[in-house]
């Protein structure tokens, strides 16, 4: 078969207002495939994300921005298969919205190219969260137990009836509070923790006022790590045909935020549990089936199905599972024996961020400065750090740098 070249897909979240980022998620799929000698060609809006820098990276192409125009951009893509070399196309998403982008126009670009990514009719039931959590019951999966109001007036009406706080209010599509545009609203949080009605009421009130699409939902107990993720490529069958699980050690925000540390492991419930959801619901692609465990139930609950990488999917090449390769190759590896398919407390951070945490943690009396350095030490992989790609690094490092002297001098 062919090499195939592989087109990976990243966004602007804000057009009107460009400045640098850094996407875990297309940096991780970039390394994975180039050090196997995969052409990588990124398609994204402008040259400020600094993963575009990676050496792995053959090409960039400038793309419409699809928050600007749809159109524009499955136009592009159109056109830039025409113009390229014949040979197999595969075309991965690295974001949410990237994710429902494809699926929403793969009927139109699935003749040009492969499309890592489930098709329009199982996306649009895991992009809102509604949809996402009726499909899981329908199976007989755990979820927690979550309110869907659209006013204030509902939620009122239910207060009465919540007797497990601290609850949460989440946004039902997610990727809507990471754009720039609610950055007012979601403050960088998944969500927001709320102790009391009044709490409850009076937050709502607030978010309702930007996105009124958002649930409540009980806050499962415990620390980070009771988090565990099943980070898997699935095939067109929607048989799971290389994964591997990773437990959370920290995040930042600490609360309802994103890692910054997760070590791998083996849990069989949240393996069966995440192959009979994937399965049930005909789910393509790669994607993180994110679980919690329950300390009251002793029950594995979902929290989320991500259709798509997540940004600690490097942990998957480190500890022997290299999902994206496999899923743009198809080249599955054979298991011997009967020993664990991949490496356990193997560690991926996100150094710059992870420091903050435990700040956070330290200064909350919950972590010791020696069981911070306990914890990341061992086999780890860095979110953009690596010794032989080091030009995503130095930029995002010198922010950090720079971020971290500004803020005393302000102060």
């Amino acid at each position: 078969m062919p090499t195939p070249v592989v087109y990976v897909l990243t966004h602007e979240s804000n057009p009107d207002r460009q400045q640098k980022t850094t996407s875990f998620i297309a940096l991780a799929i970039t390394r994975s495939l180039g050090r196997r000698g995969i052409r990588v060609v990124r398609i994204h809006p402008n040259r400020l994300d600094r993963s575009l820098g990676s050496r792995y990276c053959s090409k960039v192409e400038i793309c419409p921005d699809f928050y600007s125009s749809e159109e524009a951009l499955v136009a592009f893509l159109l056109q830039l298969s025409a113009r390229c070399a014949p040979q197999p196309r595969v075309l991965v998403p690295a974001s949410d919205d990237c994710a429902y982008f494809l699926a929403k126009h793969r009927h139109r670009l699935e003749a040009d190219y492969r499309i890592i990514g489930p098709p329009w009719s199982v996306m649009e039931r895991l992009i809102d969260k509604r949809l996402q959590y009726e499909s899981a019951q329908q199976l007989g999966v755990p979820i927690p137990e979550t309110y869907f109001p659209a006013s204030v007036h509902e939620v009122e009406r239910i207060v009465p009836s919540l007797a497990n706080y601290p609850y949460v209010i989440k946004p039902l599509v997610a990727h809507q509070w990471r754009r720039a545009s609610m950055s007012g609203v979601s403050k960088g949080k998944k969500g927001f923790q709320v102790n009391t009605a009044a709490q409850l009421i009076e937050r709502y009130s607030q978010i309702a006022t930007a996105d009124s699409n958002v649930m409540i939902q009980e806050v499962i107990g415990g620390r980070d790590d009771r988090l565990f993720t099943f980070l898997a490529y699935v095939n067109e069958q929607s048989v799971p045909v290389a994964y591997c699980i990773r437990k959370k050690i920290r995040q930042s925000p600490i609360d309802f935020g994103y890692c910054t540390l997760t070590v791998s492991c083996e849990d069989e419930t949240v393996e069966r549990q995440s192959i009979r959801l994937l399965r049930g619901i005909g789910f393509q692609g790669i994607c993180g089936v994110e679980w919690k465990l329950d300390p009251r139930t002793s029950r594995y609950k979902l929290i989320e199905i991500n259709g798509r990488a997540v940004n600690t999917t490097a942990i998957s090449t480190a500890c022997g599972v290299d999902i994206p390769y496999i899923a743009v190759t198809n080249d599955v590896p054979r298991v011997r024996g009967n020993g664990p398919r991949w490496r356990s407390g193997v560690k991926w951070i996100n150094m710059a961020q992870d420091v903050w945490a435990a700040k956070e943690l330290h200064d909350a009396g919950r972590l010791g400065w020696s069981d911070y350095l306990q914890s990341i030490r061992g086999k780890r992989v860095h979110a953009v750090f690596a010794p032989d790609d080091l030009r995503p690094f130095l930029g995002y490092f010198g922010e950090f740098l720079g971020s971290a002297i500004r803020g005393p001098l302000r102060r």
